[in-house]
């Protein structure tokens, strides 16, 4: 659908079919309530081509019917001609006005009006309105010539609905045709004609007018044929047959005039048998004009897809004919449904039914091997790595991980490695993985490792691997971690199985009691009697890693100071035996396992003599 044309356009290139002169094309209303429409009889429409003129926007129309009551208010001003036959005052009217000089007696023209007042406003006082009405010789007044067929009965809301006249009703509620899903409105006639009675080579002017009756609400479209305004003739309207081999009259109508058929004919009347477009010139007195006919296939024919070809044999497809509607359909299968989900290579078929008539489309899905291969076992090399990776198949083209198309491929990494291989539309991916050992060297922690309390110390080589690695403690274990409760000295051998690598470490571990005190004498006698000459203090600890003995005077002079333990003072002090008496003597020792409150402790001390 389209907006933007003039009028003079829409109706010259459009509307009018040959032969038939116009003048004076104007429209009254708003600009977006005309357009031109194609593809009709994709969306089942009923007429393929044409003008729009709408109560709202007129591009509106197009679908799909999710909006029960689509509306566009313009606020435009009505039509006095509607607003007679309407009983009250019309809105938004759209009207397309202009003159032509018809060749013969007759003119006709196709249209179908729809709205979104169907079907919940039928008998509610709410008709939008819309007419053709024609003035001219011979005609009293402006007649509208938009009846009933074979009445004088006006087409409208309430006149051709889904109780009265209902066949010439066709109701949009079917959300699985290409109308619902392509078309607006909610009701619309079936493809109606409008017949002129006119006086051959004179002038007449026709308006083509719609609007909204009541209020504004629920917007209403008429569809009018291109080049369906036009002289009327016998050759009749586009037809199809299931198959050719068929025999058709066409009759041109017109007695009495010279006529001309595409088939260099001059008879009122031929007979055809074959697919094809086929026309008639008919000579006036005022000139000459063509009409012409489409003999076509009743059903067009149809696709389900291309033969196809996949790789392996795993096939996701869902074969369809695209865009169109049929009465019934038959799968090769057995299936009746319009869609067919395919999963193995076949042959699938589809008759397709409509009016009596079928078509059938066949597709063969067929499989090709993938082009299976290896770029080898994953490979664990020793020292540095170079070595090629090649294909075991022949290929149309090689794609390697970094985009390099050669056959052969030079790695000098460890890593990951990938090859595409294609081969017709099919393609197949390998992936190696290649690593290497260039030395071996086992660490299972510090060389020495002092602890206060008994646990569960873990000794690791971090290798888990006992199936290319051999493993020897002096324990006896051969796995990678042993856990050791005692102290003593560790070690472990690893030699790699694949590669000759070899390697030892080793560790001693040593659990110490934790010190609960060290003290120093109160008193000593070096008297030379061999009986506590010395004083020093005294330890239970096995190992401290500093320490410190000083002994002081009662005039804070410093009379002995050792940081070697087991060292003793002898009670001389610048060569003389220190006087007799009470000496202060202070101590500070770090050690593993000594608490934090014995680290530094002082206290009094007597010579005796």
């Amino acid at each position: 659908m389209g907006e933007g044309f003039s009028a003079q356009v829409l109706v010259g290139n459009v509307l009018v079919g040959d032969g038939v002169q116009t003048r004076n094309i104007k429209f009254t209303g708003h600009d977006r309530a005309m357009a031109l429409f194609e593809n009709g009889d994709d969306a089942e429409l009923g007429l393929d081509k044409g003008i729009i003129l709408s109560t709202g926007i007129a591009t509106n129309a197009k679908g799909p019917n999710d909006i029960e009551d689509k509306t566009t208010a313009f606020n435009w001003p009505g039509n006095q001609i509607l607003d007679k036959i309407a009983g009250v005052n019309t809105k938004d009217a759209a009207v397309l006005e202009f003159e032509f000089k018809p060749q013969t007696e007759e003119i006709e023209f196709k249209y179908i009006f729809s709205s979104e007042e169907y079907l919940e406003w039928v008998d509610e006082g709410f008709n939008d309105v819309f007419g053709f009405f024609i003035s001219g010789p011979g005609i009293v007044g402006e007649q509208n010539v938009a009846k009933i067929p074979g009445s004088n009965v006006e087409v409208t809301i309430d006149n051709v609905n889904h109780k009265r006249n209902s066949q010439y009703f066709e109701q949009n509620d079917n959300k699985g045709s290409n109308k619902h899903k392509y078309l607006q409105h909610d009701g619309q006639t079936v493809q109606l004609k409008a017949n002129l009675e006119l006086e051959a080579c004179e002038w007449y002017t026709i308006k083509l007018a719609i609007a909204d009756v009541g209020d504004p609400d629920k917007d209403s479209w008429v569809f009018i044929g291109s080049k369906s305004f036009k002289h009327k003739t016998g050759i009749g309207s586009d037809t199809s047959f299931c198959s050719e081999g068929f025999v058709r009259t066409l009759d041109a109508g017109h007695p009495g005039r010279d006529v001309l058929w595409s088939n260099g004919k001059r008879t009122q009347q031929i007979e055809v048998s074959g697919y094809g477009t086929y026309w008639v010139e008919v000579f006036t007195q005022c000139g000459s004009f063509k009409d012409e006919i489409n003999i076509l296939p009743a059903i067009r024919p149809i696709s389900i897809g291309n033969d196809t070809m996949i790789c392996g044999n795993e096939v996701d497809k869902v074969l369809e004919v695209k865009n169109r509607v049929f009465d019934r359909y038959k799968w090769s299968n057995g299936d009746t449904t319009p869609t067919l989900h395919v999963d193995k290579p076949g042959t699938y078929s589809l008759t397709v039914y409509r009016d009596g008539c079928t078509a059938k489309d066949t597709i063969q899905i067929d499989d090709i091997p993938i082009p299976e291969f290896s770029l080898g076992n994953d490979t664990l090399l020793c020292g540095e790595v170079n070595m090629n990776l090649k294909p075991n198949v022949s290929g149309d083209d090689f794609t390697w991980w970094d985009g390099d198309k050669n056959g052969v491929k030079n790695i000098k990494e460890p890593g990951t490695y990938w090859l595409r291989v294609d081969q017709g539309i099919c393609h197949y991916i390998d992936t190696i993985v290649v690593s290497n050992r260039t030395g071996l060297e086992v660490d299972i922690g510090p060389p020495y490792r002092a602890f206060c309390d008994s646990k569960d110390i873990r000794l690791t080589t971090q290798l888990n691997d006992t199936s290319t690695y051999s493993i020897h403690w002096n324990t006896g274990a051969r796995v990678g971690a042993i856990t050791v409760t005692e102290s003593g000295f560790y070690s472990v051998r690893v030699k790699d199985k694949i590669c000759d690598y070899e390697s030892y470490d080793d560790a001693e571990i040593l659990f110490l009691s934790e010190a609960l005190d060290y003290y120093v004498p109160n008193a000593f006698s070096p008297n030379m009697d061999d009986l506590n000459e010395t004083i020093s203090p005294s330890f239970t600890l096995s190992e401290v890693e500093s320490y410190t003995f000083a002994i002081y005077n009662r005039w804070g002079e410093k009379v002995f100071e050792t940081n070697t333990l087991g060292e003793a003072w002898d009670g001389n002090w610048k060569g003389k035996k220190a006087a007799p008496g009470v000496y202060m003597w202070y101590a500070s020792v770090k050690a593993d396992c000594l608490p934090d409150n014995k680290r530094y402790q002082k206290g009094t001390l007597t010579i005796m003599r």
